[in-house]
């Protein structure tokens, strides 16, 4: 029986030597798809956000606007370095990844986000329940989804109920004119 020992832990700083390495690569090889995909998704996986969003441009102009993970993942870049909005690019990225691959959990999961956001529960839910529909029935995932779907319901019965009313109207009666 051979021992084989773990690979050793690799330090932050030979990482962002390794990240910036490909940075050079990537000047002296501008058509290199794969390389800037690796590039993007390496810069946010260190949270260097406008360089991620610099490849991600370049993975587009290279072809990554026919592929719905890398528009989800550009999308996902654009709204976190929005403070989590979607409305705009991420959402135009989101519906072209949608219009390539219905079914894209990422872009499912973000549309509805958006979707929520900007009080669209009827859009919210279509998005939501085929990500549901997708998910492992026991998955940790679906039981935080199916919960969060019902709060939406929630508010769309409460939004339902109040439309129609005057929003004044409580006021008005409570304070008649003199």
């Amino acid at each position: 029986l051979q021992v084989v020992a773990p690979p050793p832990r690799m330090t932050a700083e030979q990482i962002d030597g390794m990240v910036a390495k490909l940075a050079q690569r990537m000047q002296q090889h501008p058509d290199d798809f794969k390389g800037w995909v690796m590039l993007a998704r390496s810069y946010k996986a260190l949270r260097r956000f406008d360089e991620a969003a610099k490849a991600y441009r370049n993975v587009m102009r290279l072809g990554g606007d026919k592929d719905a993970d890398l528009l989800a993942d550009y999308a996902d870049l654009l709204g976190v370095m929005a403070g989590g909005r979607l409305e705009g690019p991420p959402l135009a990225l989101v519906q072209q990844a949608l219009a390539l691959e219905p079914t894209h959990l990422t872009a499912l999961a973000l549309a509805g986000s958006a979707a929520y956001a900007r009080g669209d529960y009827v859009a919210t839910r279509k998005y939501w329940e085929a990500l549901l529909k997708q998910l492992p029935e026991d998955s940790p995932e679906a039981q935080q989804l199916a919960a969060t779907l019902a709060e939406v319901r929630a508010h769309q019965t409460t939004k339902r109920a109040t439309e129609g009313k005057p929003a004044a109207a409580g006021v008005a009666a409570s304070h008649p004119s003199p």
